[in-house]
């Protein structure tokens, strides 16, 4: 019996990549990555850029004379200069660091010596408040850089936005694309960025067949573009032509920018694919392969395109696949098979899986394959007896953007057959009681937290046994579909760029004031837990808490149009002793700015009330940011 399927999952056209050579560091020791240019580019030792300057913030007027004081017969003393102003940015010597810093006459574009077509392309960049610049793929397309903190509704030339060109030609113009979300940090704090890069394709004759792609862009961890073709250079490019590869560019003429722990991979075309499909089919339980590779199969024949699903199975079932894994040129190509039920797998005479257990198996594995130019043996065997979840087989070149090699019913049925389960924020505060993953690490899961959801579009996530904010954010709210779909696991995520805190106590009774803070809440430090309140006017939630008789409440509410949170403790009963103290930051760096606010790791700032006081002390190889409790605490986290 042949089946022939023509539905297949296409994420790319034509050809597959494979990685020519891992994630390289650019390593920021000397310049020899790059082209030379005026000077504006130099390496630093560290950076430190302040959120509340602006970089296009100009140095007041001087007071004009007063001429009337001349004709007194006696002078007075010269009031002395005002301090100096503070500055944008701040930096150290050394290396590590790249940084832009240009002027009127130092304000050149940075190019790499290298070129590239198809790239990964990931980095870290600090960006100070009002600043601009960009990163051009091939010179030519602009993901933009941009101080882009708390916009609402981001456009082509906020941060991660696509840029516009600005032809005027019919066909020739481009108008940009903005990113789906607002994922920016705010300025003076390092920002994850990664890029996926497809360079567009031309035949022999050097016409062009297909666009230049950005297979996805991920700010903060958040994808903001994906599958996203660009049939044009945009706005600024070094030349306006199209190319098959051509140098990294970022722009050095608009403001202040740093880089540091950049990473990239190139990669180059090729194109491996399954031919000469058989398969062997048996219907039944099964827990070993040896209870039906010898017995009359079922079913048997040949397919275009390889599947599991030659019969319309869910469970109780084995296939044997056997096909040749052609490849155009010797050399080492990565592959991910990803599977629900039973796989053994052999590719020549290696075994590279052999899981014959059919309840519970879920595999997401990537291998490197040294293949041969021509046919290479592959044999699957895929078998299920689980109702829990889908059957499911997926065959993947996974040479950095993953191109299938199976048809869309071999694959589609493990896709979930759910809506995720968004819980949303409301026109009041939305709260919901779950677990929550501190880190991303499921051994460091908080079993007695809160998520709050504010109208104005900040979130957070707080610890209830500690009386601590764990997690902050912005847009939307959480996803649900873990601790709600099926049986599901008690945990939530955070739907926005999200930034962790720390865990552990925020209040506490430090006697000789060098005691760590306590990790958890329990009868020898004296912390309980009394719930919470809803506030009469706001509606958002006031945790209340005693600390050895002295009772306070916790406040949370966003600030500054929602770009931070002004957090209040308040003592509402009893008289808290000097050693009670408040842990606002943890970090491996805190360092004071000269307008005041604390920045914490160079990932978030604390900003104190007026008339709060703040210390930095070192414990257990880390520093803590502390002030007394005395009547009230009050600060902002600003990120």
């Amino acid at each position: 019996m042949k089946q022939v399927l023509t539905v297949f999952l296409v994420l790319f056209a034509s050809l597959a990549l494979f990685a020519q050579e891992d994630m390289k560091q650019l390593k920021y020791d000397d310049m020899s990555a790059f082209r030379d240019q005026a000077g504006n580019w130099f390496l630093v030792g560290d950076v430190l850029m302040n959120p509340t300057v602006d970089i296009h913030a100009h140095e007041e007027a001087p007071e004009p004379e007063d001429t009337s004081k001349k004709k007194r017969k006696k002078k007075k003393k010269k009031n002395a200069p005002p301090p100096p102003k503070p500055k944008a940015v701040i930096y150290e010597e050394g290396t590590g660091v790249l940084l832009n810093m240009n002027n009127d006459t130092k304000k050149d574009q940075l190019l790499t010596t290298w070129e590239h077509g198809d790239m990964i392309f990931e980095t870290e960049v600090m960006i100070p408040k009002g600043s601009n610049s960009g990163i051009y793929l091939q010179g030519r397309y602009e993901v933009q850089l941009l101080d882009s903190w708390g916009v609402k509704s981001p456009r082509y030339g906020d941060i991660g936005g696509i840029y516009r060109n600005w032809e005027t030609e019919p066909g020739q113009i481009y108008m940009g694309k903005a990113p789906f979300t607002n994922a920016a940090f705010a300025p003076g704090v390092w920002q994850h960025l990664k890029i996926a890069f497809k360079a567009p394709r031309f035949n022999e004759q050097g016409e062009k067949i297909a666009n230049a792609t950005f297979v996805y862009v991920d700010l903060n961890g958040i994808r903001i573009h994906e599958n996203l073709e660009v049939p044009l250079p945009t706005g600024g490019p070094i030349e306006k032509n199209e190319v098959a590869k051509g140098p990294l560019m970022i722009q050095g003429d608009h403001g202040p920018v740093a880089f540091r722990n950049t990473k990239y991979q190139l990669m180059e075309s090729a194109d491996i694919k399954l031919t000469d499909i058989k398969y062997k089919a048996w219907e039944g339980s099964f827990n070993k392969v040896a209870e039906f590779i010898d017995t009359e199969p079922l079913m048997t024949g040949e397919l275009e395109t390889l599947t599991f699903a030659v019969k319309d199975w869910k469970d109780k079932f084995a296939v044997q696949l056997t096909a040749n894994l052609e490849a155009p040129a010797d050399g080492h190509y990565k592959v991910k098979f990803d599977y629900v039920g039973a796989m053994v797998l052999k590719v020549g005479e290696k075994t590279l899986i052999d899981e014959q257990f059919s309840s519970g198996n879920q595999g997401n594995k990537v291998f490197t394959l040294d293949l041969k130019k021509g046919g290479n043996p592959l044999e699957i065997i895929y078998y299920k007896d689980w109702g829990w979840r889908p059957a499911m087989l997926g065959v993947f070149e996974a040479n950095s953007f993953s191109r299938p090699l199976h048809s869309f019913s071999s694959y589609s049925a493990g896709a979930p057959n759910y809506s995720p389960i968004y819980v949303e924020a409301e026109s009041t505060p939305k709260m919901l009681r779950a677990f929550y993953d501190f880190k991303g690490d499921r051994s460091q899961r908080l079993t007695h937290t809160i998520g709050v959801a504010d109208p104005s579009g900040v979130n957070y996530i707080y610890d209830l046994t500690t009386g601590t904010p764990v997690c902050v954010w912005r847009g939307e709210f959480v996803d649900a579909t873990s601790m709600w779909h099926n049986r599901g696991n008690g945990s939530f995520r955070p739907r926005g760029a999200n930034r962790d805190l720390f865990t552990g106590l925020t209040v506490a009774d430090l006697p000789t004031g060098n005691e760590a803070f306590p990790r958890e809440m329990n009868e020898e430090n004296g912390f309980h837990n009394k719930g919470y309140k809803i506030d009469e006017n706001s509606s958002r939630p006031v945790f209340i808490y005693t600390l050895n008789g002295v009772s306070f409440e916790d406040h949370l509410n966003p600030a500054d149009e929602g770009k931070s949170i002004m957090r209040t403790l308040k003592v509402i009963e009893g008289a808290a002793p000097a050693t009670v103290k408040v842990k606002l930051a943890e970090g491996e760096e805190i360092t004071k700015l000269e307008t005041g606010e604390y920045s914490i790791d160079k990932k978030y700032f604390i900003q104190l009330a007026e008339g709060q006081t703040a210390s930095i002390r070192n414990v257990d190889g880390k520093q803590e940011l502390i002030m007394p409790l005395s009547a009230e605490a009050s600060y902002k986290l600003i990120w």
